[in-house]
């Protein structure tokens, strides 16, 4: 096998390992993780010794026992601190300056969540038209929640939505219907 071959086969099996919905998924993909890297001991030392001892921070078995809402980075926390940044322009100043500064700051996002709301009080997505729970919630939560909710539906894959009235019903192993 070439370098290039062993390396995309690593990477494979250890995005299986990290997205393990449980505990025993888990357990045979880092046996399979470590199958693969048998050729590398040391490598497997490491990952051993200083990552997965902390699999309970990102390893969707222990990740999913917690509310994140679909979050498990600090981005949306970074580009916050960024756009901070931004308006106060400089490390040093007095508490009045930082807080018109901050003022400022939260009057522009303000407006533009007032903005992004109107638009979309006003659009339904298309794909959302023929499933009675999204058309219910239109008008009331956000398209990017939409969004969230259909997502997370269609990777529960344990709704379906009967054709004759369009009501969520519970069945198993039926997709949504998309678009």
């Amino acid at each position: 096998m070439k370098n290039r071959e062993v390396v995309e086969k690593v990477v494979i099996t250890w995005r299986e390992l990290v997205e393990s919905p449980t505990e025993e998924p888990y357990a045979s993909n880092l046996l399979k993780f470590k199958e693969v890297c048998m050729p590398f001991p040391e490598f497997i030392t490491y990952v051993e010794t200083t990552v997965l001892n902390l699999k309970e921070k990102f390893v969707r078995a222990w990740t999913n026992k917690v509310l994140h809402i679909g979050c498990r980075t600090t981005n949306i926390v970074e580009s916050a601190h960024g756009v901070l940044k931004k308006y106060l322009r400089s490390s040093v100043g007095d508490l009045a300056l930082c807080w018109d500064e901050i003022n400022k700051m939260l009057a522009v996002q303000f407006g533009e969540i007032q903005g992004s709301f109107g638009r979309n009080k006003t659009v339904l997505e298309h794909k959302y038209k023929n499933i009675k729970m999204m058309r219910e919630l239109e008008g009331y939560v956000s398209r990017r929640a939409l969004k969230f909710i259909y997502d997370e539906l269609k990777r529960f894959k344990t709704f379906t939505f009967d054709k004759e009235d369009c009501g969520c019903v519970q069945k198993t192993s039926y997709e949504l219907p998309c678009a």
